[in-house]
């Protein structure tokens, strides 16, 4: 119980600090235009590579791998999704509709669900599992209508969980995630 509740004093340190740290500048996560509505830029960690697997109007899917098979991996993930269309941020959300998203992820896997802020305040929900050896951590939100989820899991030659360090790498990069509303220029 204190690991979860310093991994999570962690993660809302870091991404409320991140509007203060002096950031690199940032490049764009490939051709991630969703429709005209948004760019999402990012600076992706060093050693890693971004991998586009799919992407057309709507969706975009996208993995972020090291050649090194012990580091862990980012699954990305953004669709539109109808019933959120009129949503302009996860952030626009009352507690009853936050309620019905957390509980598609606590229906199959015993998780704990917090939430943080981007540098930029974008909020983002937190889905940790809840075990011994963490294998993945789910960062979801909501933006223009589309759902973004982040999914970090283990490296394929990994033993044991996820590190506190390997959970901070992907804190730092989703803090220093930018949207940019394409339509406003």
């Amino acid at each position: 119980m204190k690991k979860i509740l310093a991994i999570v004093l962690c993660l809302i340190m870091a991404l409320s600090c991140a509007a203060f740290a002096e950031t690199a500048e940032k490049t764009s996560m490939g051709e991630v235009s969703m429709n005209g509505a948004f760019e999402l830029k990012g600076v992706i960690p060093e050693g890693y590579t971004l991998n586009i697997i799919y992407q057309d109007e709507t969706w975009y899917q996208a993995i972020v791998v090291s050649d090194d098979q012990t580091k862990p991996m980012l699954t990305i993930s953004i669709a539109f999704e109808e019933l959120m269309s009129e949503v302009e941020r996860l952030n626009d959300l009352d507690d009853a509709a936050l309620a019905k998203i957390e509980e598609t992820f606590t229906d199959q896997d015993k998780v704990e669900i917090t939430y943080a802020e981007t540098a930029f305040g974008t909020k983002v929900m937190i889905i940790k599992e809840i075990a011994d050896d963490v294998d993945f951590i789910d960062f979801y939100t909501v933006y223009k209508g589309y759902e973004l989820e982040f999914v970090l899991s283990a490296g394929f030659e990994a033993e044991g969980g996820l590190t506190d360090e390997q959970i901070q790498m992907v804190i730092d990069f989703m803090s220093d995630m930018d949207f940019i509303a394409l339509d406003a220029e």
